[in-house]
Protein backbone atom coordinates (compact mmCIF):
# COMPACT_ATOMS: atom_id res chain seq x y z
CA UNK A 1 0.00 0.00 0.00
CA UNK A 2 2.69 2.20 1.13
CA UNK A 3 5.99 2.22 1.15
CA UNK A 4 7.17 5.99 2.31
CA UNK A 5 5.80 9.04 2.60
CA UNK A 6 7.89 12.70 1.38
CA UNK A 7 6.30 15.66 2.65
CA UNK A 8 6.92 18.20 5.08
CA UNK A 9 6.32 18.31 8.67
CA UNK A 10 2.88 20.02 9.52
CA UNK A 11 3.21 18.83 13.11
CA UNK A 12 5.06 16.35 15.54
CA UNK A 13 4.67 15.64 19.43
CA UNK A 14 3.30 12.96 21.73
CA UNK A 15 4.78 9.79 19.58
CA UNK A 16 2.89 11.23 16.22
CA UNK A 17 3.90 13.25 13.35
CA UNK A 18 1.80 14.66 10.42
CA UNK A 19 3.47 15.12 7.35
CA UNK A 20 1.75 17.04 4.94
CA UNK A 21 2.01 15.45 1.15
CA UNK A 22 0.90 17.99 -1.39
CA UNK A 23 -1.94 19.22 0.91
CA UNK A 24 -3.08 15.74 2.62
CA UNK A 25 -2.10 15.46 6.17
CA UNK A 26 -0.85 11.50 7.08
CA UNK A 27 -1.38 10.72 10.82
CA UNK A 28 1.63 8.71 11.51
CA UNK A 29 2.52 6.86 14.92
CA UNK A 30 6.47 6.87 15.83
CA UNK A 31 8.59 6.02 18.25
CA UNK A 32 10.32 8.44 20.68
CA UNK A 33 13.94 8.13 19.15
CA UNK A 34 12.04 9.00 15.56
CA UNK A 35 10.50 12.12 17.34
CA UNK A 36 13.86 13.20 18.65
CA UNK A 37 15.17 13.13 15.42
CA UNK A 38 12.54 14.56 13.13
CA UNK A 39 13.09 18.10 12.24
CA UNK A 40 10.19 20.24 13.85
CA UNK A 41 9.30 21.56 10.79
CA UNK A 42 10.16 21.04 6.95
CA UNK A 43 10.86 18.42 4.73
CA UNK A 44 11.40 14.94 5.36
CA UNK A 45 11.35 10.97 4.29
CA UNK A 46 9.81 8.32 6.64
CA UNK A 47 8.80 4.54 5.71
CA UNK A 48 5.78 3.67 6.34
CA UNK A 49 3.85 0.40 7.94
CA UNK A 50 0.41 0.04 7.77
CA UNK A 51 -1.63 -1.67 10.07
CA UNK A 52 -5.16 -2.68 9.65
CA UNK A 53 -7.56 -4.17 12.38
CA UNK A 54 -10.98 -3.73 14.02
CA UNK A 55 -10.65 -0.42 15.63
CA UNK A 56 -9.17 0.91 11.93
CA UNK A 57 -6.13 1.82 9.97
CA UNK A 58 -3.25 3.04 11.56
CA UNK A 59 -0.11 4.19 9.95
CA UNK A 60 3.51 4.20 11.53
CA UNK A 61 6.38 6.14 10.81
CA UNK A 62 10.32 5.38 10.66
CA UNK A 63 13.12 7.23 9.38
CA UNK A 64 15.11 4.47 8.49
CA UNK A 65 13.98 1.31 7.13
CA UNK A 66 16.21 -0.24 10.11
CA UNK A 67 13.91 1.00 12.72
CA UNK A 68 11.00 -0.61 10.54
CA UNK A 69 12.56 -4.07 9.30
CA UNK A 70 12.55 -4.45 13.50
CA UNK A 71 9.34 -3.31 13.68
CA UNK A 72 7.71 -5.42 11.73
CA UNK A 73 9.86 -8.49 13.33
CA UNK A 74 8.92 -7.68 16.93
CA UNK A 75 5.67 -7.88 15.56
CA UNK A 76 5.73 -11.45 14.49
CA UNK A 77 6.19 -12.49 18.01
CA UNK A 78 3.30 -13.53 19.84
CA UNK A 79 1.48 -11.19 22.34
CA UNK A 80 3.98 -8.46 20.67
CA UNK A 81 1.20 -5.42 19.39
CA UNK A 82 2.22 -1.90 17.51
CA UNK A 83 2.18 -0.30 21.10
CA UNK A 84 4.88 -2.65 22.28
CA UNK A 85 6.86 -2.61 19.58
CA UNK A 86 6.96 1.25 19.47
CA UNK A 87 7.73 1.01 23.47
CA UNK A 88 10.66 -1.23 22.24
CA UNK A 89 11.80 1.37 19.91
CA UNK A 90 11.46 4.22 21.74
CA UNK A 91 13.66 3.02 24.29
CA UNK A 92 16.23 1.71 22.49
CA UNK A 93 17.66 2.19 19.23
CA UNK A 94 17.41 -0.47 16.69
CA UNK A 95 20.99 -1.64 17.04
CA UNK A 96 20.90 -2.18 20.70
CA UNK A 97 17.76 -4.00 20.86
CA UNK A 98 18.48 -6.31 18.41
CA UNK A 99 22.19 -6.97 20.39
CA UNK A 100 20.10 -7.21 23.25
CA UNK A 101 17.75 -9.86 21.55
CA UNK A 102 20.87 -11.93 19.77
CA UNK A 103 22.55 -12.10 23.12
CA UNK A 104 19.90 -13.29 24.52
CA UNK A 105 19.73 -10.71 27.27
CA UNK A 106 15.73 -11.52 29.08
CA UNK A 107 17.06 -9.07 32.02
CA UNK A 108 18.30 -6.40 30.01
CA UNK A 109 14.82 -6.67 28.07
CA UNK A 110 12.69 -6.68 31.29
CA UNK A 111 14.09 -3.32 32.14
CA UNK A 112 12.27 -1.40 29.06
CA UNK A 113 9.26 -0.04 31.06
CA UNK A 114 6.25 -2.09 29.99
CA UNK A 115 8.26 -5.13 29.37
CA UNK A 116 7.85 -8.34 31.33
CA UNK A 117 9.86 -11.39 31.68
CA UNK A 118 6.74 -13.52 29.42
CA UNK A 119 7.45 -11.18 26.47
CA UNK A 120 11.01 -10.60 26.65
CA UNK A 121 11.48 -14.37 26.41
CA UNK A 122 9.62 -14.47 23.63
CA UNK A 123 11.25 -12.30 22.05
CA UNK A 124 14.33 -14.02 22.84
CA UNK A 125 13.66 -16.90 21.36
CA UNK A 126 11.11 -15.93 17.96
CA UNK A 127 13.91 -13.71 17.66
CA UNK A 128 16.95 -14.44 18.18
CA UNK A 129 17.91 -16.07 15.25
CA UNK A 130 15.17 -14.03 12.92
CA UNK A 131 17.36 -10.85 13.87
CA UNK A 132 21.16 -12.45 13.67
CA UNK A 133 20.33 -12.77 9.85
CA UNK A 134 17.60 -10.03 9.09
CA UNK A 135 18.84 -6.93 10.57
CA UNK A 136 22.13 -5.84 8.88
CA UNK A 137 24.40 -2.98 10.77
CA UNK A 138 26.46 -1.45 8.22
CA UNK A 139 27.79 1.45 10.47
CA UNK A 140 27.05 2.46 14.29
CA UNK A 141 23.99 4.30 14.61
CA UNK A 142 26.00 7.50 15.74
CA UNK A 143 28.31 7.46 12.62
CA UNK A 144 25.32 7.46 10.44
CA UNK A 145 23.13 10.03 12.47
CA UNK A 146 26.49 12.06 11.88
CA UNK A 147 26.19 11.64 8.35
CA UNK A 148 23.12 12.51 8.02
CA UNK A 149 23.18 15.35 10.09
CA UNK A 150 26.06 16.58 8.24
CA UNK A 151 24.19 16.67 5.01
CA UNK A 152 21.40 18.57 6.24
CA UNK A 153 23.43 20.73 7.73
CA UNK A 154 24.32 21.63 4.63
CA UNK A 155 21.01 22.40 2.99
CA UNK A 156 20.21 18.90 1.47
CA UNK A 157 16.71 17.92 2.91
CA UNK A 158 15.46 15.16 5.01
CA UNK A 159 15.21 12.72 1.85
CA UNK A 160 18.08 13.48 -0.40
CA UNK A 161 20.50 13.28 3.07
CA UNK A 162 19.32 9.68 3.68
CA UNK A 163 19.37 8.95 0.13
CA UNK A 164 22.86 10.20 0.06
CA UNK A 165 23.61 8.58 3.23
CA UNK A 166 22.55 5.33 2.18
CA UNK A 167 24.52 5.32 -0.80
CA UNK A 168 27.95 6.26 0.71
CA UNK A 169 27.12 3.83 3.34
CA UNK A 170 27.03 1.17 1.20
CA UNK A 171 29.88 1.90 -1.00
CA UNK A 172 32.08 2.42 1.44
CA UNK A 173 33.68 0.26 4.42
CA UNK A 174 31.91 0.23 7.36
CA UNK A 175 34.69 1.63 9.21
CA UNK A 176 35.25 4.86 7.11
CA UNK A 177 35.59 8.00 8.09
CA UNK A 178 33.35 10.35 8.86
CA UNK A 179 35.54 13.40 6.87
CA UNK A 180 35.80 10.62 3.93
CA UNK A 181 32.25 9.96 3.88
CA UNK A 182 31.05 13.35 4.00
CA UNK A 183 33.26 13.99 1.09
CA UNK A 184 31.93 11.18 -1.13
CA UNK A 185 28.45 12.26 -0.47
CA UNK A 186 29.39 16.11 -1.49
CA UNK A 187 30.61 14.79 -4.68
CA UNK A 188 27.85 12.92 -5.51
CA UNK A 189 25.54 15.95 -4.71
CA UNK A 190 28.18 18.21 -6.53
CA UNK A 191 27.94 15.78 -10.18
CA UNK A 192 23.77 16.03 -9.63
CA UNK A 193 23.44 12.44 -8.79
Amino acid sequence: MFDFLRGEVARKGLGEVVVDVNGVGYLLSISAKCEERLPSRGSVTLFVQVQTNDAGTRLFGFLDEQERLLFRQLLGVRGVGPAVALTLLSQETPDALAGRIRAGDVKGLTRIKGIGTKTAERLVVELKNVVAEGLAVTLPASQEESLLKALQSLGLDSGEALARTRAVLAAHPADAPLELLLRAALKSRSAGR
